[in-house]
């Protein structure tokens, strides 16, 4: 007869399971011993189910490790994926229930095992941007402190760990970029818990902005958070605080592990429009060189088509990886169609009544980080465009009070709502497209491209909406309900954000969250 497969709902039941008795990680080969040694043991396969998922081929060395599991022996999962377990290992479990339902009045405490110790849980200790992290792979390189990341590993895992030795005090494993990618591919947290569970010495960083999401797919391992500075205090107040206001981030500050994390979580914010995002890889990659060696100072992107489908989003989420929320200087040139554009663009020579100070000058001055965008670029005059052939020449511009701006390092994304590549040609002037580095149409995205988006719709509303999401279990059935709108028939991406968020308030007013 099977055995019966105990579920936890959240990391708040795990937790209270944890304060009744040891939780051990499944491991292929540990599991085993240790089932061996002792059955009386509490092990969360979780990790393994969605290994398994998509490695069915494991499923026979699954069962030799549970070759042990006795009545005493307790294997507990998430509740979400019970049913997936059931199907992949019908000959290790015959039903399954809720841990807390069967096991509330009782003392499940085992008695404590000296052989085998679950990996200790750690804090990871956060970053705050790209500069963060150039400054921590500065500071290890220095220190012979080994540091690896997942896009450096390029799904490689096990060589580029291969360097890390047991026997070193510390070893630093960036997971900034993981979190990105474990939503589409969750057989990655059995492999990251198997490194974990053998490399004690192994320090957990990452960047602010994906602490949560790393708590929640990796409950047995981490838990909670500290500022980098914590862990290498040379590197005082970092990770602590957000970059001093005089500081103004640009891409050209990236490189290696700092640029291959930003180009990761710029992919997977931008749904669809794969040829753009390689195109914008290779063009930053070559910018950031050519700056270094003083052959070019802005980088100038063109982005057409239809209104909607994020463009403006391209501008936002290069910000946003230079900084986390940070302002962004926008230009909606959509105000600027008429003759004393440019006056408004740059101030008003002296003498004229009215504000000497321009909207273009005041925004940058206000933004943090070295990214404009000029929206709606094919409605402006031709004086506006005229200042900007002269701006992408020259690398700065003056305004009408004869005060000097640089814009070196900036990136700038002129987006337009024109329909054809014929249309571009016939509207921007032939000596300003030949300025555009990168010039690329936009496309509606695809019905697939579309459930993605909703996917990840719901995966930052999760972290937006963390009150709300702990009180309730949201279920595939719960996801397609979500969902259940024809958005195959919507063309704007922002369309489908709108009625997304109103399906989301509704369903949280149904569950009496909200």
């Amino acid at each position: 007869m099977g055995h019966t497969l105990f579920t936890y709902r959240d990391l708040k039941e795990l937790r209270k399971i944890q304060e009744e008795r040891e939780v051990f990680a499944f491991i292929f080969g540990e599991t085993k011993d240790m089932l061996d040694s002792c059955s009386d043991v509490c092990v969360d396969i979780s990790a393994l189910v969605h290994f398994l998922l998509s490695n069915k081929n494991n499923i026979e060395t699954t069962y030799i490790n549970f070759t042990s599991i006795a009545e005493d022996t307790v294997v507990i999962t998430e509740a979400a994926i019970a049913e997936s377990a059931m199907e992949l290992l019908p000959l290790l479990f015959s039903d399954y229930e809720c841990y807390f339902g069967a096991n509330d009045e009782e003392d499940s405490t085992p008695e404590e095992t000296h052989e085998f110790k679950p990996y200790p849980r750690q804090k990871i200790y956060k970053y705050n941007n790209a500069q963060d992290l150039d400054r921590i792979i500065r500071y290890a390189e220095t220190n012979d402190i080994p540091i690896a990341t997942f896009s450096r590993a390029n799904g490689e895992l096990r060589k580029e760990f291969e360097k890390f030795n047991n026997s070193s005090k510390l070893a630093l494993l960036d997971l900034t970029s993981v979190s990105y990618a474990i939503e589409d591919n969750k057989a990655l947290i059995y492999a990251l818990e198997q490194f974990l569970s053998i490399m004690p010495n192994i320090r957990v960083i990452a960047q602010t902005a994906q602490i949560d999401v790393l708590l929640k797919y990796f409950p047995l391992f981490l838990d909670g958070q500290e500022p980098v500075c914590k862990l290498l205090p040379d590197l005082s107040g970092l990770g602590e605080k957000e970059p001093e206001e005089s500081e103004l981030a640009k891409v050209t500050d990236l490189s290696g592990e700092s640029f291959e994390t930003f180009i990761d979580a710029f992919d997977h914010n931008l749904i669809g429009h794969r040829y753009f995002k390689d195109r914008l890889r290779y063009s930053l990659k070559n910018f950031i060189s050519l700056n270094k060696a003083k052959e070019q100072k802005v980088l100038s992107i063109f982005l057409f088509g239809a209104s909607g489908i994020g463009k403006t989003e391209v501008a936002r989420l290069i910000a946003n990886g230079l900084q986390n929320d940070c302002y962004l200087a926008k230009i909606n040139f959509q105000n600027y169609s008429s003759q004393d554009a440019l006056n408004s663009l740059i101030g008003s020579p002296a003498g004229y009544v009215g504000c000497n100070h321009g909207e273009l000058s005041e925004k940058i001055q206000k933004s943090k980080v070295g990214v404009l965008l000029c929206d709606e670029f094919e409605k402006t005059t031709r004086p506006v465009f005229s200042f900007f052939l002269e701006l992408l020449e020259e690398g700065r511009f003056t305004d009408s009070m004869a005060r000097e701006y640089d814009m070196d390092g900036y990136v700038i994304i002129f987006t337009s709502n024109l329909l054809s590549e014929a249309e571009y040609k016939k509207v921007i002037p032939p000596e300003l497209q030949t300025r555009f580095d990168l010039v690329c149409e936009f496309e509606e995205p695809t019905t697939a491209e579309k459930t993605a988006f909703l996917d990840l719709l719901l995966e930052m509303a999760k972290t937006k909406y963390s009150e709300q999401f702990a009180k309730i279990e949201i279920t595939e059935d719960d996801k397609k309900r979500l969902y259940a709108f024809d958005y195959s028939s919507l063309s704007a991406l922002r369309d489908i954000k709108r009625v997304f968020n109103n399906r989301l308030m509704d369903y949280f007013v149904e569950k009496g969250v909200l």
